[in-house]
């Protein structure tokens, strides 16, 4: 069996070249652009689960660069809107009702069965408690990431290489 042998002299050579603004630059849009993979990959599996989906449940699923640290996170956690504008809320769904409600969370553990308490008006049960069901489990995170489990590394560190080596030639330092 042949051993299989990478020359990366340089590629470390040319990282040395650019300054630490242009290196963060490349680290930080090889982690976006996997991320979009993985969050690509999430919205595939959300269309795929049974659950009717719309564009806002789709824009849910965020994937965000961290940035004092190298890496990323695929999130289904809701975001307020801007203050000021409005505009920018994510992981909120409109139901038929008018009320925006976080559908995503919820689809993906399930929720437990609901009820309502008894009602009394003057002393006398005006209406009987019942059952108001229940949300079954769809869990397209927990698919999401036991596929892209195995490739991401390997990706990661191929987008990481073409990032550098694309800012390098931006840059003059091939």
């Amino acid at each position: 069996m042949a051993a299989l042998k990478y020359d990366d002299k340089n590629l470390f050579r040319m990282f040395d070249a650019l300054d630490t603004k242009q290196r963060l630059k490349a680290l930080k849009g090889a982690f976006r652009r996997e991320a979009n993979k993985v969050r690509k990959t999430a919205i595939n599996n959300l269309r795929g689960s049974g659950i009717r989906t719309a564009p806002d449940m789709e824009r849910g699923i965020r994937a965000i660069v961290f940035r004092r640290k190298a890496g990323f996170r695929v999130t289904i956690g809701t975001k307020a809107a801007n203050k000021k504008t409005g505009k920018g809320e994510k992981g909120m769904h409109l139901n038929r009702q008018g009320l925006k409600k976080p559908v995503l969370i919820w689809a993906e553990g399930g929720t437990s069965e609901r009820r309502t308490k008894n009602q009394t008006s003057y002393f006398t049960w005006s209406r009987k408690g019942h059952r108001t069901g229940r949300m079954k489990r769809y869990g397209f995170m927990s698919k999401t990431e036991n596929q892209v489990r195995g490739t991401v590394t390997q990706s990661l560190h191929e987008e990481i290489i073409n990032n550098i080596q694309r800012i390098a030639k931006k840059y003059g330092c091939t």
